[in-house]
């Protein structure tokens, strides 16, 4: 039965990005609406994790997605009222301190650079990093929302510690691994311990341990490498290391030190590619060393660091 719950909430997990980017589209409205009739722990599971995220936007897309009826699945007002009979008495096994006449506890949102979590875990988060963090008697839940954190897991095998991260999530016991969360890209590294990895909802697990990383590309997981652990320059040294990456990957990792906003005013040279070890907190220094290495143009305005090619 926990393994059962434990999918069925990385499944919640996943509808739960999904509503909060906004209404669904047809297909995954019909979608959305057969997970939720497939079974009432499906509808307990999300329905109590949209009343603990308490956020307006998410709230009113799952009501827009209810809606979304299907025509081989009437229900009764008999069958509705059972199924509501059903979620709670649901919700009262998942979560045993349920009453329906008490609110629902609000997730912890993390935004500071080092954080000790009431399980013993800690995590260390890099600027301009947002990470919600709900745990259950079953389930220790985490979202990474933007930025990038890393995570020293304090062992509990009778609670999987799950971190949600867009589509993709990683599951582990007891270990330590670092997760660097992009618009469409998930990069993990595995420092100690073993990890599972999954690049969606339906895709297989990956078990991934120490000394090895994957990347993730819109949902789909990419091959696993091997790293040397001693070598590798970790952001929380304060540097950032990269080797045939985009200046577009550079930039962003830049922007969430940077006083005021990098902006490519020329998108086209965010493509161009980069290698080098390069200071996080020393925008002007790091843009200017940039700038002379791959002939790009740096103007410090008001609305931020402009960036353009150099003129022939």
């Amino acid at each position: 039965m926990a393994n059962q719950q434990e999918q069925v909430y990385l499944e919640a997990g996943e509808w739960i990005d999904r509503l909060a980017g906004g209404d669904l589209d047809a297909l995954n409205r019909h979608r959305f609406v057969r997970w939720l009739e497939k079974s009432e722990l499906h509808r307990a599971t999300l329905e109590k994790m949209i009343a603990t995220w308490e956020d307006p936007t998410l709230q009113a897309a799952f009501v827009a997605a209810k809606k979304a009826s299907l025509p081989s699945r009437k229900r009764s007002l008999v069958t509705w009222g059972s199924a509501v009979a059903a979620s709670l008495l649901a919700i009262a096994i998942i979560w045993p301190d349920y009453r329906g006449d008490t609110v629902a506890p609000s997730p912890q949102l993390i935004t500071a650079a080092h954080e000790a979590l009431s399980d013993g875990s800690e995590v260390q988060l890099q600027p301009s990093s947002e990470l919600a963090v709900l745990f259950s008697d079953d389930t220790r839940y985490l979202n990474l929302k933007k930025g990038q954190g890393y995570f020293d897991v304090a062992k509990d095998r009778s609670r999987p510690f799950v971190v949600k991260v867009g589509l993709s999530s990683v599951t582990a016991v007891g270990t330590a691994f670092n997760i660097d969360r992009q618009e469409q890209r998930v990069d993990v590294v595995v420092h100690e311990g073993i990890v599972e990895v999954r690049g969606n909802a339906d895709s297989a697990p990956l078990l991934l341990k120490a000394g090895e990383q994957l990347t993730i590309e819109n949902g789909v997981a990419g091959p696993v490498e091997k790293i040397d652990l001693a070598q590798r320059v970790d952001w929380r040294t304060g540097w950032i290391e990269v080797e045939d990456e985009s200046l577009n990957y550079l930039f962003e990792r830049l922007n969430r030190y940077a006083e005021k906003p990098i902006l490519l005013v020329d998108s086209p040279v965010g493509n161009r590619r980069v290698a080098g070890r390069f200071k996080l907190e020393e925008t002007a220094q790091t843009l200017a060393m940039l700038g002379s290495l791959y002939n790009l143009d740096i103007a410090d305005t008001r609305s931020g660091y402009e960036i353009s090619r150099q003129a022939d």
